[in-house]
């Protein structure tokens, strides 16, 4: 019988995460989950900014919108955070990332990539989760 500990360093650790939907999916299909998906991340990740988080949220929120209306690539957010939602410039498919800035041990990468799929299933986005394809990324964690 294996021991739970060996259990646990058996386990493959998951380091960030791409969700990809379908090819039929653009930008602007995005547009009107995005204010709650964008709230959702930042509540899974316990990373709301301290001071005037409500301002903050909804600049962000409407910068990002104006961009998925157009059918565009959104512009960014949060990127000093410690988990990232990145949506990479050189694809041809509408997807993003997720990744955590902070260390394995105290990463929630999947429980927050789960509820975030979660989410677009509940609202007919079909997606798929891929791990771990963006190495490069994680190498500039601070």
């Amino acid at each position: 019988m294996v021991k739970k500990e060996e259990e646990k360093e058996m386990e493959v650790t998951k380091h960030n995460s791409l969700i990809r939907f379908e090819e039929d999916i653009e930008y602007k299909d995005l547009a009107p989950i995005f204010p709650t998906l964008y709230r959702l991340f930042m509540e899974l990740a316990d990373q709301y900014p301290e001071d005037s988080k409500e301002e903050y949220t909804e600049m962000i929120i409407r910068q990002n919108l104006k961009d998925l209306q157009n059918n565009r690539k959104p512009t960014g957010h949060n990127r000093e955070a410690r988990y990232r939602m990145i949506f990479p410039l050189d694809r041809d498919n509408v997807e993003f990332y997720l990744y955590p800035r902070i260390s394995e041990e105290e990463s929630e990468i999947e429980e927050i990539t789960a509820e975030i799929s979660n989410f677009l299933e509940e609202n007919d986005l079909e997606h798929e989760i891929l791990w771990d394809e963006m190495e490069y990324l994680m190498e500039e964690k601070d």
